[in-house]
C-alpha cells in the first residue's frame, strides 16, 4: 500500500519540517508485517512473555534482531540492543498472611483474597506492623492545586484509610497523576505514615473492581531493586485494599456512613479524622532476585544539530500474566501488548528505510509494564541517555484494530506541541482527535509514558477511538466484547477479529507522529501556562497554544 499524497502533503504543509521527503521515500507500513510480529510474540511458545521468564527472554531477543536488522544502534555506551533490570519476585507464603482490625467491639480477623488484599513485601520476610488508623480523605497533597488532605492530621506511625484515584475537579492529566498508587504512597510516607488501606468508591469500582482486585493482588509480584537509590527514601510498609463490607464496618465503629462519604467526594474532598481502630498485620513473604531487560535501539539522527535531541518510542513488550485457574492457561497478550510491539517495530523499519529524521529515535520496548511500568521507570532512573536530550516520550500500547476508526484518542496532545503533530497525523489518515471518554480512569498515568512526564519530558498516549468510523455510524461490538472478555484474559489472542487493514492505518499514523516530532524544526515544548508543566516542568520552556 503506498502512502497517499494527502499524508504526505499535510504533513509536509502543516509541520513545515520537511517530513514530505520522509514520507516520500519511505516504505509503505505494512499490515501483513504487523500481523505476523503479532502472531510471533503472542503465540503459545512464548507462554505469556512474563517478564523474568523464558518466553520473556525469547521475545526480547526476537526485537532486538528486528532492531539489527533495520540498522538501529545500541543506546548510548551499551555494547548491545540490552538494558539489564534487576528484579526481585515477592510472594506470600501458604497461610502468609494475618490481619486483624481491632475496635471497641473486639478484634475481627479478615482473609486475604476474600475481605482484604495485601500482597508480599518487597523489603522484609517475616514482620508485624501495628498502627493505629487514620482517615485521609484522598491522601493527596497537591500544592499548585491547593489541595492537601493530610493539613491538621497526625499520620505519623499511623495506618492511612484513603479513597482511590483523585478529586474530578482535578484537571485531566493531573487526576491520572495523583490517582496512581505508588505516587499516592509517596505522599503519604513523607507525611509519616507506615501504611496504607485503600477504598474503592463506586466510580473507582468502574475501572478497578473489587473482585479483580482480591483475586490479583494476592498473587507473586514483581519490583525493580536498587537499594543504593531507594535506602534513605522513606517507604510504605503495606498497602492493603479493603472490600466493601470491611470498609463499611470500619466506619460504622467511627459513627460514620462510607457510603455517604463517597458520595460527598463527588462534590468535594471529605475532611479527614481519626477512627477508632487499629491494624495488626502479620505477613511472611519469599523473595526471588532475578532480572529482566529492556530492549532499546537507536537510530541515529542526520542532522548535525539535531542529532543529540531523542524522541523515545515506548511499547511494553510484556503481557499480563493473571490466575490460571481455566483450561486455558496461557496469557498471550495480542493486543495488549504483542501488536503494539509489532506497530513499533513497523515504524522503526519504515523510518529506517526512509534514511532515518533529523532527531535520533530511541526505541524502547519495555519490561514489566504489567508489573506496575518497571522498566520505563527503571531508564528514567538509569537512563542511557542524558534524560535532558530527551525532547519527546510517545507510548504504543495495544493494538484496537477491531474497526475503521474515525477518531484518535490522543493523550497528552492538550499539554504540549506533540498534539499538533498528532493532529496532522490523524488528519492524513482521515481521522481526527476525541476527548477522553473515560478521563476517571487516570490512562495518562497507566502506560510507559508515565515516568518520562514525571521528569519534565512532553508525552502523548494515542489509541483509536471506540466505536466512531469513517463513513459515518459506529462499530462497538468487537471493541466491547475485547474489553468486556478479553481483556487481560487468556483470550487475548490471534483468535480475536483483528482486521489488519487497520493496523496498518494504525501504523501509518503512529509513523506520521513520529517522524514528525523526530523531523520538526523546534523540539517539542511545553504551552504556556499548562497545569501539567507547572508541576513537572517548570522552568522548561513554553510556546502559546495555537
Amino acid at each position: 500500500m503506498l502512502y497517499s499524497a494527502g499524508l504526505r502533503a499535510v504533513l509536509a504543509i502543516a509541520l513545515g519540517w520537511g517530513a514530505q521527503a520522509v514520507m516520500a521515500d519511505a516504505a509503505p507500513v505494512s499490515g501483513e508485517a504487523i500481523k505476523a510480529h503479532t502472531a510471533f510474540l503472542s503465540d503459545d511458545l512464548l507462554e505469556g512473555r512474563e517478564a523474568g521468564t523464558r518466553g520473556y527472554d525469547i521475545a526480547a531477543a526476537y526485537v532486538a534482531t528486528q532492531f539489527a536488522l533495520y540498522g538501529l544502534k545500541p543506546a548510548g555506551a551499551n555494547p548491545d540492543f540490552y538494558q539489564k533490570v534487576p528484579l526481585r519476585r515477592r510472594s506470600l507464603q501458604p497461610d502468609g498472611v494475618r490481619f486483624e482490625m481491632r475496635t471497641k467491639s473486639g478484634a475481627q480477623l479478615y482473609q486475604n483474597g476474600r475481605d482484604i488484599a495485601v500482597d508480599a513485601s518487597a523489603t522484609t520476610l517475616d514482620e508485624v506492623i501495628e498502627a493505629d488508623v487514620v482517615f485521609a480523605g484522598w491522601g493527596i497533597r497537591a500544592p499548585g492545586l491547593r489541595h492537601d488532605d493530610y493539613a491538621g492530621l497526625n499520620v505519623r506511625g499511623k495506618a492511612v484509610v484513603i479513597l482511590e484515584g483523585a478529586p474530578a475537579s482535578f484537571p485531566g492529566a493531573l487526576r491520572a497523576h495523583y490517582s496512581w498508587i505508588q505516587q499516592k504512597e509517596r505522599m503519604a510516607a513523607e507525611a509519616g505514615a507506615i501504611a496504607l488501606l485503600t477504598l474503592k468508591s463506586p466510580e473507582r469500582e468502574q475501572f478497578s473492581p473489587w473482585e479483580r482486585t482480591r483475586q490479583a493482588r494476592p498473587l507473586p509480584a514483581l519490583g525493580w531493586t536498587d537499594p543504593a537509590q531507594r535506602e534513605h527514601a522513606p517507604t510504605i510498609k503495606a498497602t492493603i485494599t479493603l472490600g466493601p463490607e470491611v470498609a463499611r464496618s470500619l466506619f460504622a465503629q467511627g459513627g460514620r456512613n462510607v457510603d455517604e462519604i463517597y458520595q460527598q467526594s463527588i462534590s468535594s474532598p471529605p475532611r479527614g479524622f481519626n477512627l477508632p481502630a487499629s491494624i495488626r498485620l502479620a505477613r511472611k513473604s519469599v523473595h526471588e532476585d532475578s532480572s529482566t531487560s529492556n530492549v532499546i535501539g537507536v537510530l541515529p539522527g542526520t542532522d548535525a544539530s539535531l542529532k543529540n535531541e531523542y524522541i523515545v518510542v515506548a511499547s511494553h513488550l510484556d503481557a499480563w500474566v493473571g490466575p490460571k485457574g481455566g483450561p486455558d492457561t496461557i496469557y498471550n497478550g495480542a493486543v495488549d501488548n504483542a501488536g503494539g510491539i509489532a506497530a513499533m517495530l513497523e515504524v522503526a523499519r519504515v523510518l529506517s528505510a526512509a534514511g532515518g529524521a533529523k532527531r535520533s529515535v530511541l526505541f524502547f520496548a519495555t519490561a514489566a509494564e504489567e508489573k506496575g511500568l518497571l522498566g520505563s521507570d527503571y531508564f528514567v532512573a538509569h537512563p542511557l541517555v542524558p534524560l535532558h536530550d530527551i525532547v519527546g516520550a510517545i507510548s504504543v500500547d495495544g493494538l484496537m484494530a477491531f474497526h475503521d476508526f474515525a477518531g484518535i484518542v490522543a493523550l497528552g496532545a492538550e499539554h504540549s506541541t506533540l498534539g499538533e503533530i498528532s493532529l496532522v497525523a490523524a488528519r492524513s489518515i482521515g481521522a481526527v482527535h476525541e476527548p477522553d471518554p473515560i478521563p476517571g480512569r487516570g490512562n495518562l498515568a497507566l502506560s510507559d509514558q508515565y515516568p518520562f512526564l514525571r521528569v519534565g519530558i512532553p508525552v502523548l498516549f494515542p489509541n483509536p477511538a471506540r466505536g466512531s468510523r469513517r463513513g459515518g455510524g459506529e462499530d462497538v461490538a468487537a471493541w466491547d466484547e475485547y474489553e468486556s472478555r478479553h481483556y487481560h484474559q487468556p483470550s487475548d489472542d490471534m483468535k480475536l477479529p483483528l482486521r489488519w487493514d487497520v493496523a496498518e492505518r494504525w501504523g501509518q499514523y503512529m509513523y506520521a507522529v513520529v517522524a514528525g516530532a523526530a523531523n520538526g524544526s523546534r523540539r517539542p515544548l511545553w504551552y504556556e501556562a499548562d497545569e501539567l508543566a507547572a508541576v513537572f516542568a517548570p522552568t522548561a520552556a513554553r510556546v502559546k497554544r495555537p
